[in-house]
């Protein structure tokens, strides 16, 4: 978009509000690190082990470090909405190639290493956590395995974390769907945003339950896991380089009893539980406090800008979505509470590539009618590429089911013929051999015409092959519905355990893939834009002295109609796919979509209804508009 030289990108207003926000949640992080270094310290003195100008301090600065890690992660992989495939098999294959997984274990094993050694650090003689310690009776330094154990007790913590990290999608930005109330609600009741400090207030005994409960099941399987798997590596690498600074002896063999004492066992579920801890919380101060409003001491962000307008247009066309989606957020604002501004969005018409009006307009028409679109795509024809890229071929679009796999191998090409392949085959040599056969024959047999190209004495060898090998049920089944239906139990068993749970195509995922979009799918922006619309429209009436809404009232009213009729009756041609076990036809985020775009067509319906006529709306346009609103007739005008 060509802009005037004085216009800045939005980013320049959104990247500081970020970096305040940024520092909050440090500041919150860092006060949990100070907590968190009074209670592994030395408890010798009462007041050196928390007055913050001592040890305690040099703790807190210690323990920052590690727990800052995770928000340098955050920031390398922060993204705004839903990670959408056809199923959760799907989303691991996406995202399985990326490097996020690398850098997640990386940052969460360089963290858990540098508390390791903070603790091993702080705590006292009596625990034995050196690294090297004098042999009883002859002085000599050795090995002491019990630090080892604990550090590598936090490498599995670690990589557990990063799973967890992964699997939750820690890195989204779990921004509110819905700003604001309905058109029409007072003013004061409007704020739906929960205040940062009492979203970790209520997340915090959740968390302080998940982190004891995921230390105390592991720790108890921990020595059985270290003693069978690492405890050569880990102890033979810690020789390796501590020999370099002490005189060990040369033998290299393990200790004949290992660390299981009951004060290592202890220290273990200390260690382990304030480092998830460390990792949870940062993890909910940083969701917390970047999730915040796009404003600026109660101001739009952009209204230190020399052009408020046109920095938020670069934001409403911006490439990233978590970009877009703080626009759009501002945007909705904008036309909720700041009239000053929405009055000089309907006058500013002097701008490169349209008025503000225009291209606001544009801009949100352009986020509505992208479901339409995806959803035109997923439902031609042409489409079985898409489908290839977000998962399984779609029941609704198709009455075959999928072929499973071979069960024999495929025959030659010159032993098409059925009596060719009784008369020219080789003799198979073992009796595994001779059932598969059969049953690749009957297998064939079944899928084409039964007698067809078959000799008296063919069909008699087939015949006893099949009893030789199938049941009279199994027969039955294999001729009524395909190799798959030999199988349906088995099938069926195995997506409704745990382990076939990644390979359903769930109604919800399915719905969702299509209408949001992939990889990432946001709900709150096009809910945003509804909203927008919905709000610039009804306000016009009384602010927009040019009359420059008017005219776009009709094309409003009737994108909102065609996506509420598409969703609808997408939602009714999906069906359910034959993965689909529990069969729950179910999708909160299309309903939260029908929802916002109902109650803004029903408020241009209740405003402009009377003006239908100047709308150039028929009787026959707003009987539809009124069936997509679910709106009274009495609302609308008389006829």
């Amino acid at each position: 978009m060509a802009t005037s030289p004085r216009v800045r990108p939005y980013k320049d207003y959104l990247t500081p509000a970020l970096h305040r926000r940024f520092a909050m949640a440090t500041a919150t992080l860092f006060g949990l690190c100070y907590v968190e270094s009074v209670l592994i310290a030395e408890w010798n003195s009462l007041f050196w082990s928390w007055f913050p100008f001592g040890r305690a301090g040099i703790r807190t600065g210690l323990l920052f470090i590690p727990a800052f890690m995770i928000f340098i992660l955050r920031v390398a992989q922060l993204h705004v909405g839903l990670r959408t495939s056809f199923s959760a098999w799907e989303t691991f294959r996406s995202f399985a190639r990326r490097f996020d997984i690398i850098q997640t274990l990386g940052w969460y094993f360089l963290s858990a290493y540098l508390f390791s050694e903070i603790y091993v650090w702080s705590a006292s003689k009596d625990a034995d956590l050196n690294r090297i310690k004098l042999q009883h009776r002859t002085d000599r330094p050795i090995i002491n395995e019990k630090p080892i154990y604990l550090t590598s007790f936090l490498y599995f913590l670690a990589a557990i974390q990063s799973g967890v990290h992964l699997f939750y999608d820690y890195d989204r930005i779990d921004m509110p769907v819905t700003k604001t109330k309905p058109i029409g609600s007072p003013e004061q009741l409007s704020h739906l945003i929960v205040p940062p400090a009492t979203q970790l207030k209520s997340k915090i005994p959740s968390i302080l339950i998940s982190c004891l409960t995921r230390t105390l099941v592991i720790m108890p399987f921990f020595p059985f896991l270290y003693n069978y798997t690492v405890r050569k590596f880990a102890y033979t690498f810690t020789r390796s380089w501590a020999k370099i600074f002490w005189n060990l002896p040369k033998s290299s063999a393990l200790p004949t009893t290992g660390p299981w004492h009951w004060t290592v066992m202890l220290r273990t579920f200390t260690s382990g539980f304030l480092l998830l801890m460390l990792w949870e919380v940062g993890n909910a101060a940083f969701s917390a406090y970047v999730a915040q409003e796009p404003l600026k001491n109660d101001r739009p962000i952009t209204y230190e800008s020399r052009d408020p307008n046109g920095s938020l247009l670069t934001g409403l066309k911006g490439v990233k979505l978590q970009t877009r989606a703080f626009a759009f957020w501002e945007l909705v604002y904008i036309a909720q509470r700041f009239e000053g501004r929405r009055k000089n969005i309907y006058e500013d018409i002097d701008r490169t590539g349209g008025s503000t009006w225009s291209q606001i307009l544009s801009a949100c028409l352009d986020v509505i009618k992208g479901m339409d679109s995806r959803i035109a795509e997923y439902q031609s024809p042409t489409a079985s590429a898409s489908d290839k890229n977000l998962g399984f071929k779609d029941s609704a679009t198709s009455t075959e089911s999928e072929p499973l796999p071979r069960m024999v191998a495929p025959l030659q090409d010159g032993l098409r013929q059925a009596g060719d392949i009784f008369s020219q085959s080789p003799p198979p040599r073992k009796e595994s051999q001779r059932s598969v056969e059969a049953l690749g024959r009957f297998a064939k047999r079944h899928g084409q015409s039964p007698n067809e190209g078959l000799s008296l004495k063919s069909k008699a060898l087939l015949s006893k092959a099949e009893s030789s090998v199938l049941s009279e049920r199994q027969k039955q089944a294999l001729s009524a519905q395909g190799l798959a239906g030999l199988f349906k139990e088995q099938i069926t068993w195995i997506l409704q355990s745990r382990l076939g749970w990644p390979f359903r195509q769930e109604y919800r995922r399915r719905i969702a893939a299509v209408v949001l979009g992939n990889p990432y799918g946001d709900v709150g922006i096009i809910v945003d834009a509804v909203d927008a619309l919905s709000r610039f429209a009804v306000c016009s009436l009384t602010e927009d002295k040019i009359g420059h809404v008017q005219k776009d009232l009709r094309t409003i009213i009737l994108t909102f109609t065609n996506a509420i009729e598409g969703l609808e009756a997408f939602q009714r041609s999906v069906g359910l796919h034959w993965t689909d076990v529990e069969g729950k036809q179910e999708s909160p985020e299309v309903d939260t979509i029908l929802a916002a775009l109902r109650g803004g067509l029903g408020a241009l319906i209740a405003t402009f209804g009377d003006y239908a006529d100047g709308l150039k709306l028929g009787l026959s346009d707003m009987r539809r508009v009124r069936e997509a609103a679910g709106v009274p007739a009495k609302i609308s005008r008389k006829i």
